[in-house]
């Protein structure tokens, strides 16, 4: 058996290494999720875009590309694939994404919004599924305390195209409250404390 100064130094890194794997926090609000960013995050609208739009966006330190298979494709007031059942993936170009929100959806040939299955998949393997009712009930945010590099949108089914608006990027608001991992450090410490004076006295 460990001695316990060595038991308390295992579980300490324990609970250090759980803390970092930690899942993405998913936000369906995106008032909520925009309160957890550091002021300067980006959104982009996708608004009055060509019909073929650009693959690159970027603004003050962020930066993405879209892809899909096909190419992509302006709705207008929204971003998509130009072929149906098709991915759509957003790659991260900037290394400091840490938060990541937007309206996830599918449309149909004719730019109407259609109450789907969609499904996200994120760089650390993580993912979300849901069918939204409403483009409003589309929206996604996913905070990390690791880096995000990519999101990939699944393609919709037959007939259908994955899309994408009010694509918002940043990294978190300065902490003001200790992470529930750095609680259990101290409680260890405190521990280890409290097992060493007794064995003092």
């Amino acid at each position: 058996m460990l001695p316990l100064p060595r038991l308390l130094t295992a579980l300490a890194m324990a609970a250090a290494s759980a803390a970092s794997l930690a899942a993405p926090v998913v936000y369906t609000s995106s008032a909520t999720f925009l309160a957890q960013l550091q002021p300067g995050a980006y959104t982009e609208g996708f608004n009055g875009l060509a019909e073929a739009p650009p693959v690159d966006f970027s603004n003050g330190t962020y930066a993405y590309s879209l892809s899909a298979p096909s190419d992509l494709y302006s709705g207008g007031e929204f971003i998509g694939t130009n072929q149906i059942d098709e991915a759509l993936t957003i790659s991260f170009t900037s290394g400091n994404v840490k938060a990541i929100g937007g309206n996830f959806f599918a449309t149909n040939i004719s730019n109407d919004f259609q109450a789907v299955l969609i499904s996200l998949l994120l760089s650390d393997g993580s993912t979300e599924s849901f069918t939204p009712a409403t483009l409003a009930d589309s929206y996604r945010g996913f905070v990390s305390d690791s880096f995000i590099t990519s999101l990939v949108i699944s393609g919709p089914g037959a007939s259908l195209y994955a899309s994408l608006d009010n694509l918002t990027v940043g990294t978190l608001a300065a902490a003001t409250v200790p992470e529930p991992a750095s609680l259990a450090l101290v409680g260890l410490a405190i521990a280890g404390l409290v097992v060493t004076r007794r064995r003092a006295a």
